[in-house]
């Protein structure tokens, strides 16, 4: 295939996961308080497409490029400065640590989904004591367990997703 039809594919690859990562975090505010029991609780349902991206294209780049768009897109359309901030710091934090999971052998996805919802609770939490204060910090003792279980629940639907997403071709 010459280089610029690779180039349109991975454009096009790329708009589609974008596509996947908005809608997969607007169905997410429709979640009920049940499932997210507590403030800034989220499933982080758009980290699928995100990780998607990343094991399909082996690019932490494209991994970037899709979760500062949706992250800018969230913002221009349903948020404000205070949710930009915690999402951009969180999906930062979730690049850095698929550059790192990406390079450990054996990793599952449901350990990678895991460490980058964890990441992504270090950053809005970091955020967080940015804007408030150091007080937050009480909270993370029940982020990082809802990263526990909300990364493996992410875990075992990225392992249930059909392998044309995840794998590259």
């Amino acid at each position: 295939m010459p280089a610029s039809d690779r180039r349109v594919v991975r454009i096009a690859e790329n708009a589609a996961f974008l596509s996947a990562a908005l809608l997969l975090s607007f169905v997410e505010s429709f979640l009920p308080a049940a499932i997210l029991p507590l403030p800034g609780f989220k499933i982080g349902l758009a980290n699928l497409a995100i990780l998607s991206v990343f094991y399909r294209t082996r690019s932490p780049a494209n991994a970037a490029v899709i979760s500062l768009c949706r992250c800018l897109i969230t913002f221009l359309l349903f948020g404000n400065v205070t949710s930009f901030l915690f999402s951009l710091c969180g999906g930062a934090l979730v690049i850095l640590m698929l550059c790192i999971a990406g390079r450990l052998p054996g990793l599952s996805y449901i350990g990678v989904s895991v460490l980058c919802a964890s990441a992504h609770n270090l950053g809005q939490l970091a955020a967080a004591v940015f804007l408030t204060g150091t007080a937050v910090l009480a909270y993370a003792p029940a982020l990082f367990a809802a990263s526990a279980v909300y990364g493996t629940v992410n875990g075992i639907l990225l392992n249930r997703m059909p392998e044309f997403i995840t794998k590259k071709l």
